[in-house]
């Protein structure tokens, strides 16, 4: 068996990159753990500061014992094993050799990280065709030297066993099965930081400030028509660590775009006449020719021909003022829609707009009417709607631009 160190410098710095994570990933004959078996096993660790990368390499079937032998034993240095699919393949196939061998091997007691879970949880944010390792590297912009994939190595790796140690043809065979390995472990450690998305979908976010666009190809169907009712507020927010590629969610109302260590959220904000709907309409009556409900202890004073039975749709009065439009809020403000059944939420920022339209603020008047708490809670509830639902996603076309 062979046995290649090499100390290397990768710029990532995360919560995986510690002294007691082992990042690892293996090479074998096949999928089938009894009639296949491991013939290279790659790992990466910190030590001094530095990235080592060790590779056992099998040069015969009759090595297997020993290579894995040896990764057993060296994993009971780290607490934590961090890989891409490992828990579906790497894991078992070598929990199934090890036995065939007689070998004792535990992972029970150390922790299981799979980078391939992540990046599939991560799913609503990244929008990618596939999440094997190859496709999440090339989203974070990670080049690899290796063309090979594993299954073309098999065929290389039995005519390395078949060719024994001499020769050129030997040689480029071994650098072969060893690079693809190697650019497999490189790619793992910087695949390890698809985890610093969990900030987003987890909210763990800094407010920094808010800006005020007006703009006059905003489309509410709002029944003020003037075309200067409405327009947009974006709300910037740092992540604690930065992201390695932005991303940019975006349909007809909402844009979230998280680039470096920023995130930004933008919707919309309208000056108009919307609706708010009581909960109890069975509490009330709905007057048609003022179109606005009552509670039945007022409609009592009111002619018969002029009041019906509120419904949930009718149970309503009107407001004009100026809203902030929201895919959703769970606080305790008033909530108005323009009809009962708008997905969206609008709540009130000035019931008393000065002008009919939205050309009388800037960001510092709408920064004055936002208190901390609406502000957090329009980011949640963006990053919520898009963790939720299936949208356009591209790299291009920036609305901050």
């Amino acid at each position: 068996m062979k046995t290649i160190t090499k100390t290397i410098d990768i710029n990532i710095n995360n919560s995986l990159c510690n002294t007691d994570n082992l990042f690892f990933d293996i090479e074998t004959t096949g999928f089938s753990r009894t009639a296949c078996f491991c013939y290279l096993i790659g790992v990466a660790y910190i030590e001094k500061e530095h990235f080592t990368i060790t590779q056992w390499l099998a040069e015969s079937e009759s090595e297997e014992p020993v290579l894995i032998q040896t990764f057993s034993e060296f994993l009971k240095n780290f607490s934590s094993l961090t890989h891409f699919n490992g828990d579906s393949f790497d894991i078992p196939f070598l929990k199934k050799r090890a036995t065939i061998h007689n070998i004792q091997m535990c992972f029970d007691n150390i922790r299981s990280i799979d980078l391939y879970k992540h990046a599939k949880g991560l799913k609503s944010l990244l929008r990618l065709e596939s999440y094997n390792q190859t496709s999440v590297e090339h989203f974070l912009g990670i080049h690899r030297d290796d063309v090979y994939t594993g299954g073309e190595l098999i065929k290389v790796y039995k005519e390395y066993i078949k060719n024994g140690s001499n020769g050129a043809q030997h040689d480029k065979d071994e650098h072969l099965l060893l690079l693809h390995n190697y650019d497999d472990i490189c790619g793992l450690i910087k695949v390890s930081s698809i985890i610093s998305y969990n900030n987003i979908t987890n909210k763990r976010i800094t407010y920094k400030g808010i800006d005020y666009t007006p703009d006059v190809n905003i489309k509410h169907n709002s029944s003020n028509s003037n075309p200067n009712n409405a327009a947009y507020i974006t709300l910037s927010f740092s992540l604690p660590e930065t992201i390695p590629s932005s991303i940019l969610l975006r349909d007809e109302d909402y844009v979230l775009r998280a680039e470096h260590s920023t995130i930004k959220f933008r919707l919309p904000v309208i000056t108009d006449t919307l609706k708010f709907f009581y909960k109890n309409y069975k509490d009330y009556y709905y007057l048609p020719y003022e179109d606005t409900a009552i509670h039945k202890s007022v409609a009592a004073y009111v002619d018969s021909e002029c009041k019906i039975k509120a419904t949930k749709e009718t149970c309503y009065t009107k407001k004009y003022g100026t809203y902030i439009m929201l895919p959703s809020y769970s606080g305790d403000l008033p909530v108005f829609k323009k009809d009962y059944n708008e997905q969206n939420v609008y709540l009130i920022l000035d019931s008393e707009p000065e002008k009919k339209d939205m050309s009388g603020y800037n960001t510092d008047t709408i920064k004055n009417m936002l208190p901390m708490d609406i502000i957090h809670e329009a980011a949640y509830a963006i990053i919520t709607f898009f963790y939720k639902r299936t949208v356009h996603y591209t790299h291009n076309q920036d609305p901050y631009s």
